[in-house]
């Protein structure tokens, strides 16, 4: 990668997290190109440079968030060696940071129940590598004690569906998310075990 590139990229990673404090306060839906701009201290044209129109900001911004979210997780998982106490920090780490991140969540568009199906249909995104940690997870534990369901990437998207309905339950309802893990790690292992 030529020095450019690398300045580039160097720079749309420091307006992303700029970006990601924006948009995280304000939300998505009414924000504006030139608020985001100003927030960043930087022109509206440097912007669009970087990137080209409002929907490409918000995809590279989901993009940022899951990078972070998997380095946060491969750390927390580097000291854990049962599989289904990987499952619990990976449920644990999920409704971590969604509850950090209500506000963007409440917005009309991320708030979406199936925006990430949404999002990877019409777009590439970094979800295939969280999905293919899970299946994995569940290859270990299918090894130990044979699962019902034996198709583990069918169960990293059920492992998604399952957290991410105690997402929207704790979006209408409140509370504290991360006092679901246990009962959401018992559900999804009723159901495949």
């Amino acid at each position: 990668m030529a020095i450019k590139e690398k300045i580039k990229e160097f720079k749309k990673e420091l307006v992303l997290q700029k970006v990601s404090q924006y948009l995280e306060t304000h939300g998505f839906a009414k924000a504006k190109m030139a608020d985001i701009a100003a927030f960043c201290g930087m022109s509206v044209g440097a912007l669009y440079k970087l990137f080209g129109s409002k929907e490409e900001l918000f995809y590279a911004y989901v993009n940022y968030q899951l990078t972070l979210f998997q380095h946060k997780l491969a750390q927390r998982l580097q000291h854990l060696q049962s599989p289904h106490d990987r499952i619990k920090a990976i449920i644990a780490l999920k409704f971590e940071t969604f509850q950090e991140k209500r506000q963007i969540l409440k917005d009309t568009i991320a708030g979406d129940p199936l925006f990430f199906a949404k999002l990877s249909a019409n777009r590439p995104v970094n979800l295939q590598k969280l999905y293919d940690t899970i299946a994995e997870e569940f290859e270990k534990i299918d090894a130990l004690t044979p699962l019902r369901v034996r198709d583990t990437r069918r169960i990293a998207y059920i492992f998604n569906a399952i957290t991410y309905g105690y997402v929207e339950y704790w979006l209408v309802h409140g509370g504290d998310l991360r006092s679901f893990v246990d009962e959401a790690y018992e559900i999804l292992m009723k159901g495949i075990a």
